[in-house]
């Protein structure tokens, strides 16, 4: 437990105590001048036991405790009913509701490290008989004065609180090891990263000399720095092993700090272990890796190539040869331009200019190239623009994909769509792109209310209709949807679907939101629908829900055929 703690804890006791007494010896007096004395020293007692018992509670925030404090500063002035408070923090007024400024008035500054940072006023809101200070007990200015106090050591204590927790946070959340040590070498302190690199919990060690996980070599190593520590003086990092609790070996990067004490001693060392055993696999694998690269380079799925600031080819893999069909010999005496449709070539020529002037570090270009056979190939460049160490540039690192099969299969998903385009325009049946997500999930809110016969209830309710219809989204029509309802332009159909649905054609609107209700996707109902002239026509209508779109409905396709004329 932090030592504020246990003396707030300790305050708070005698505190409880010595008001417990008064009490007492008030309860036996006769009201005598030296029983209102007595009083008025409960009021003070109680309201210091009140602040310490506030600021003993973790949990309460700041605000609360200055809006308690102020509240309960009346109380412990002689007349009680007639003063009034305000606590000023850091530019921030907690104030009794009856506060105002008058001329009967105590103030003291609250002092947080030597600096003033705010005042608790105590004022009266009416003039009473003269006392020591004004209408103020001598008392009454000590208590205030103490008020003040505990106020600058509650913010100095939440600070400090709010200090240890940041760098207790940052401690624990450091990749490196930080253990605390005495200069004869006990353990202090063991943070996560300790238990993580050493492979011991700080409840294993924390207490105990190093000499318990160091070898005796190693210990020696450490208490002979520690000495020079107790001198002042830093140790820089240095790299050497360690043995983890698994017995397994561990590379750490250690330095050594000085823990001064308020007298300017050295009392301690913080030593910190950087985990260095990637680093050191790293280097040992380094002779390995260019064989890697040279591998993956040779054997990757896509095609790479390694391309002069000139446009020519200084290395290619086999898999680029593959897609272009020539020899890493042919390639190799070739440039970027010899096998590039003529079409394509000036805008990847533009691109590696952009990339050489520094206005771009990388692009994707796709681009038809041409085989040995003399055949077109679609291929996606990816080039980035490798430098050396001056950071000058080097070369083109060219990624090449064969994306013929994906051309192809945008081209006839192109073509596929104006021929569905053309098959919608021209239909000699009205054709109706329509959203009704809109109703769906009106419909979903309805069911989460409790409607279950929504039949019934559509019949019961003709505005929640009227509702529905005015969500229904039109997206698109054809143009013998335009002639079916006597429109001129697309633009007068591009309204809500109401004003083409008359009351009297309701009730098949409402089989369409019931069925929608019992989640069908296709339907066919004949009804009454209405031209934009007003005049009524005889359909049929088949509704089918979009594949892909069953959950939302937010694509809908609809049919309507005039089947006779309207009565």
């Amino acid at each position: 437990m932090p030592v504020f703690s246990q003396s707030l804890e300790t305050e708070l006791d005698l505190l409880r105590s010595r008001v417990a007494e008064l009490e007492m010896a008030l309860a036996q007096n006769d009201g005598s001048v030296a029983g209102l004395r007595l009083a008025e020293r409960v009021k003070e007692l109680s309201a210091l036991y009140r602040e310490s018992y506030l600021a003993d509670q973790e949990r309460v925030s700041p605000d609360d405790y200055f809006f308690e404090l102020v509240a309960l500063l009346p109380g412990a002035w002689q007349h009680t009913n007639d003063a009034c408070a305000r606590i000023l923090v850091n530019g921030r007024p907690y104030n009794t509701p009856n506060y105002r400024d008058t001329p009967w008035q105590q103030n003291c500054s609250i002092i947080v490290e030597g600096k003033e940072i705010g005042i608790v006023t105590v004022g009266y809101l009416s003039p009473h008989v003269k006392a020591d200070e004004g209408p103020f007990l001598s008392e009454e200015r000590s208590l205030l004065n103490e008020i003040g106090k505990r106020i600058g050591r509650y913010i100095e204590r939440r600070q400090m609180e709010t200090a240890h927790r940041f760098l207790t946070a940052i401690v624990e959340s450091s990749e490196n090891a930080i253990v605390s040590v005495t200069l004869d070498g006990v353990i202090q302190t063991w943070n996560a990263a300790a238990e993580r690199i050493y492979g011991y919990n700080r409840r294993e060690v924390v207490g105990k000399s190093l000499s318990t996980i160091l070898t005796s070599e190693q210990y020696d190593e450490i208490i002979h720095l520690l000495r020079r520590t107790r001198e002042g003086y830093n140790t820089e990092q240095y790299e050497t092993t360690r043995f983890r609790k698994d017995g397994q070996v561990v590379h750490v990067s250690i330095s050594l700090h000085p823990i001064i004490d308020v007298q300017g001693r050295a009392v301690g060392a913080v030593v910190t272990a950087r985990d260095i055993s990637d680093r050191r696999f790293f280097e040992a694998t380094m002779r390995e890796s260019d064989e890697r690269l040279r591998n993956t380079f040779e054997q990757a799925a896509v095609g790479l190539a390694h391309v002069s600031l000139d446009g020519r080819y200084v290395r290619v893999n086999q898999k680029l040869c593959s897609i272009i069909g020539y020899e890493p010999s042919e390639l190799l005496s070739m440039s970027v331009q010899q096998i590039t449709h003529p079409d394509d070539f000036a805008a990847e020529q533009a691109l590696m200019e952009s990339m050489l002037a520094g206005k771009c570090t990388t692009y994707s270009v796709e681009k038809r190239a041409f085989r040995k056979d003399g055949s077109l190939v679609w291929v996606n460049r990816t080039v980035s623009l490798a430098r050396d160490h001056s950071n000058h540039p080097k070369y083109f690192i060219a990624v090449i994909e064969d994306i013929t099969q994906r051309k192809q299969a945008e081209q006839a998903r192109i073509e596929s769509e104006a021929r569905y385009r053309d098959l919608f325009e021209n239909s000699p049946i009205s054709l109706w792109e329509q959203d009704f997500s809109g109703v769906k999930r009106a419909i979903d809110q309805l069911r989460a209310q409790g409607v279950t016969d929504f039949r019934s209830y559509f019949e019961q309710h003709t505005e929640a209709v009227q509702e529905c219809l005015s969500r229904v989204k039109l997206l698109d029509f054809n143009r013998a949807s335009i002639a079916l309802y006597g429109a001129t332009t697309r633009e007068e159909l591009l309204s809500s679907l109401d004003k083409f649905i008359p009351s009297s054609g309701y009730p098949f609107f409402i089989n369409e939101l019931v069925w929608i209700a019992e989640g069908r996707t296709a339907f066919t109902w004949e009804g009454v629908n209405r031209k934009l002239t007003g005049e009524q026509i005889n359909i049929r209508l088949h509704w089918s829900v979009a594949p892909g779109h069953e959950t939302t409905l937010d694509r809908v396709l609809v049919s309507i055929e005039k089947i006779d004329d309207a009565p």
